[in-house]
């Protein structure tokens, strides 16, 4: 571990510990604290930060807080750095019926090895015209094979025709 990812941990006359998690360096970062007997910590840090704690009982304390801390320390530089929000998983407002990028996004998607579908679907979003879309498949077109991206293509060369 290194002096930076350092937690605190406190032990309180009961017998409880105290664990502290920053999601940052600075004083004013998040923290998250979690106090308890060692069982309740491991609980609450596994519902916290959504592990699966069947998944995690075979670590140390020690070594889930890491986790914990490494994943905290990684949210917090998202939302500093790139200015970012965390999103609920699922939206309460329903798209239209005839919104072809809520039709694309609803297909499941594969696991990506790569942010490469990701880089590519948003250059399509920004594009305003369809000569420059088709540029863009002309110079990508390894892209394309994923199915998800040439939904989103077509989608967005309907939407510049009609708009």
């Amino acid at each position: 571990m290194k002096a930076d990812q350092a937690e605190l941990v406190t032990s309180f006359p009961d017998g409880s510990i105290g664990i502290t998690i920053k999601y940052g360096k600075s004083y004013e970062d998040t923290w998250a604290v979690f106090r308890g007997s060692v069982r309740q910590v491991r609980e609450l840090l596994c519902d916290y930060f959504g592990f699966e704690c069947k998944d995690v009982t075979s670590l140390s304390l020690s070594d889930l807080v890491v986790n914990a801390t490494s994943l905290a320390h990684g949210k917090g530089n998202i939302a500093s750095i790139l200015d970012a929000r965390i999103i609920p998983d699922d939206t309460a407002t329903a798209a239209p019926a005839d919104d072809p990028w809520a039709a694309a996004s609803a297909v499941p998607s594969q696991p990506q090895t790569d942010n490469g579908s990701a880089w590519i679907l948003g250059e399509i979003e920004k594009q305003t015209s369809v000569a420059d879309l088709q540029k863009l498949w002309a110079a990508n077109q390894s892209h394309f094979a994923d199915p998800a991206v040439m939904t989103a293509y077509k989608a967005r060369g309907r939407a510049l025709k009609t708009g």
